[in-house]
């Protein structure tokens, strides 16, 4: 979990270099969001599926590939639950670490986007070459 943890914020870094060196920030920034956005969700899906695979009472039913997936994705959205839910303390912990990465997802790795696409623009406006 942690090394695919990494593996999201080197792709976001990565990405967010990328924009503000693109001839396009915008386009940039609308493609970083949409290669990190499903990741993390994905990230967080496998994870479901292993831990119910591996222990069946972490939730409250046993969870399939699209179950883990649904989950996740509702996780994301904070639209609460109702037939899913965490019943042991290890997945407690790690729903509660997807709430918290989501909230930073959302909110920082928004601003540090939106940031780097500010950056692209202006470098453009001067005629700057990318780096």
């Amino acid at each position: 979990m942690f090394v695919a943890l990494v593996v999201v914020v080197a792709v976001l870094t990565w990405q967010v270099r990328a924009i503000r060196t693109a001839t396009y920030p915008r386009l940039r920034a609308v493609e970083t969001t949409a290669i990190s956005l499903p990741l993390f969700i994905l990230l967080f899906a496998a994870a479901y599926f292993a831990t119910s695979s591996t222990s069946p009472a972490s939730f409250s039913e046993g969870l399939d590939r699209t179950d883990a997936l649904y989950f996740a994705v509702t996780v994301f959205a904070s639209v609460g639950f109702g037939d899913i839910t965490a019943v042991t303390q290890g997945t407690r912990v790690l729903v509660t670490i997807q709430m918290i990465g989501d909230l930073i997802l959302v909110g920082i790795v928004a601003r540090v986007v939106l940031g780097a696409v500010q950056s692209g623009l202006r470098r453009q406006e001067r005629g700057t070459p990318p780096d």
